[in-house]
């Protein structure tokens, strides 16, 4: 582990794009606790919340969550999209009030036969699309209009003006992890 100042660190990128596996790595490698919306949404959805008000159950428990873990003095990853400016936002808000570093990583490719490959190779939560073209199992199979919703989301992330990193999510993960890394410890921004 690192010396490194206490942070909110906010992941943002499509379902597929790699947030997950940087969060856990930037978890393990700085003591970082990570809070992943898809672990509360699906939470929430197994306590009978339908699927279509399961992120307004969610968001709130995974800023309380973030808030509690922060004063408790642990470093926290936002394991999320970003597609709303609410969503940064309020991120961004909660890092000044509890006094820590903000950091923003953005995972982003526009390759979409590799987010397929990624959404159908892992096992999916419930709350999780499990391809391109294939919803989460709550909102039914097959999704025809999937490749057209994900090209739309890549334009709707969120991302702060200045001070954010922003990875190519089809290049090696460990390449990827040292630029995370760099972000983190000496505060380089990439692009």
């Amino acid at each position: 582990m690192s010396d490194v100042r206490q942070f909110l660190l906010q992941m943002s990128g499509v379902p597929g794009s790699g947030k997950s596996t940087i969060a856990r790595h930037v978890g393990a490698r700085y003591g970082a606790m990570v809070v992943d919306l898809d672990v509360i949404r699906s939470a929430v959805l197994d306590g009978g919340v339908p699927a279509e008000g399961s992120g307004r159950a969610a968001y709130p428990v995974m800023y309380a969550l973030t808030r509690s873990l922060l004063d408790q003095g642990f470093s926290v990853v936002i394991d999320s999209p970003c597609q709303y400016e609410e969503i940064m936002a309020t991120g961004r808000e909660i890092a000044d009030e509890r006094g820590v570093a903000y950091k923003y990583v953005e995972s982003r490719t526009d390759d979409l036969a590799v987010i397929d490959s990624r959404l159908r190779a892992r096992v999916p939560m419930r709350s999780q699309r499990r391809g391109v073209g294939l919803q989460p199992v709550d909102l039914g199979d097959t999704d025809a209009g999937g490749e057209q919703a994900f090209r739309g989301w890549l334009h709707l992330t969120k991302r702060p003006t200045q001070g954010y990193l922003q990875v190519d999510a089809t290049e090696p993960m460990d390449l990827i992890l040292k630029e995370v890394e760099a972000y983190l410890e000496l505060g380089q921004v990439a692009r």
